[in-house]
């Protein structure tokens, strides 16, 4: 008897279809604008702009130009082609060509995505890497390939270090302890604060006389360091600040992920005698997989957009050796006032990211089948 009773009062509690459609759209119209407004138009704007001669002291006046923004960015006068040619980053490139062959052998990837990334390592590292200008040859931008270059340095640099670190920390604090909470607030509080902060705070304490980084050195009995005005050492000097600036917010994203394991699994390894590599390389790492691919992600992109960093502590030096492709562009629009052609390297570096994050979700689509 109380059977219908039960069924209106949960068909009335209940909403529609349409009515459920609509608070639905409610809640995300507001965001949708914002999208619309804030990310998609202003990349449609750089797309448009690329193919114009874009004077930003003359912002109304604009003359189409067509691809010759992406040709002088992209070419040169008198290049050739040589093997040779930047060989250990070709050769580290092409060998990404094995997970992507045993991602398809093991039916990870399917055939299609699986030849179009091959091609793509394959045509940049194999083909394009290996243009240069010849003896008579220039770049037209003498700066584009330079910078981006050391783009892809700091990248490489820098995603597999904090990203490990993060992992190693994240393991060390995932205790149910209070000071392991202090702790993680430690680590985390250098993440909330600006770059301008950071990098004062740093180029002070990098500073081979007056840093505190100098008189640690001094008291070992070591030769004090000018860490940002050498050449060899002002890149890792920028990855080493940065690992202290964002390593916390790759610590709170392992620890969710961690948080997330059955710990079920952890006492059935214990009772079955698995030591602790045995129960990180089974357990952990599978139940950390999505967690690390996002960690990737998100760093890789971080990564190519590094420039406060770069800018106030090194303005690109010494002799470009930090010199960035967000710092090129930033140059080039409101320096040179070259908004067209600054608007063309932005689309470059965003194809580029956008391409590295497509084969990433790739394979993370992959080890989900």
């Amino acid at each position: 008897m109380l059977l219908p009773e039960v069924t209106q009062v949960v068909a009335r509690g209940k909403p529609t279809g349409a009515g459920s459609s609509r608070a639905g759209w409610a809640f995300f119209f507001p965001f949708l604008v914002v999208y619309l407004l804030f990310v998609l138009y202003p990349v449609i704007q750089a797309v448009r702009m690329g193919f114009y001669d874009h004077d930003l002291l003359t912002i109304d006046r604009r003359n189409w130009v067509g691809l010759a923004n992406y040709k002088r960015m992209l070419w040169g006068d008198g290049l050739g082609w040589d093997m040779l040619t930047m060989w250990p980053w070709r050769l580290a490139g092409l060998l990404a060509l094995i997970p992507v062959a045993q991602s398809y052998r093991t039916r990870r990837m399917s055939l299609a995505p699986a030849v179009a990334a091959g091609l793509g390592l394959v045509v940049v590292f194999g083909g394009l890497m290996g243009i240069h200008p010849g003896v008579d040859g220039r770049w037209s931008d003498s700066q584009f390939w330079p910078s981006f270059g050391n783009t892809l340095i700091f990248v490489v640099y820098s995603t597999p270090v904090i990203v490990g670190v993060g992992l190693a920390l994240a393991l060390a604090l995932n205790q149910p302890d209070r000071w392991v909470s202090v702790l993680r607030t430690v680590f985390f509080a250098p993440y909330v604060l600006s770059v301008a902060v950071l990098t004062l705070i740093w180029a002070f304490m990098l500073s081979p006389q007056l840093g505190l980084v100098g008189e640690v050195w001094a008291s070992l009995g070591l030769e004090r360091v000018s860490w940002l005005t050498d050449p060899d050492l002002a890149m890792p000097a920028i990855v080493l600040v940065t690992l202290w600036w964002t390593v916390g917010f790759n610590i709170v994203l392992f620890l969710a992920g961690l948080q997330d394991i059955d710990q079920s699994q952890y006492e059935a390894a214990s009772l079955d005698g698995a030591n602790r590599w045995q129960t990180f390389r089974h357990i952990t790492i599978p139940g950390l997989r999505r967690t690390t691919l996002l960690v990737v992600v998100l760093q890789v992109i971080a990564s190519f957009q590094i420039f406060g960093q770069v800018y106030i502590m090194t303005k690109g030096g010494p002799n470009g050796a930090t010199r960035v492709s967000i710092q090129h562009i930033y140059e080039s629009a409101f320096r040179d006032y070259e908004l067209g052609y600054a608007s063309a390297m932005s689309v470059f570096l965003f194809v580029v990211m956008v391409a590295i994050s497509a084969m990433q979700f790739q394979f993370m689509k992959g080890d989900e089948q």
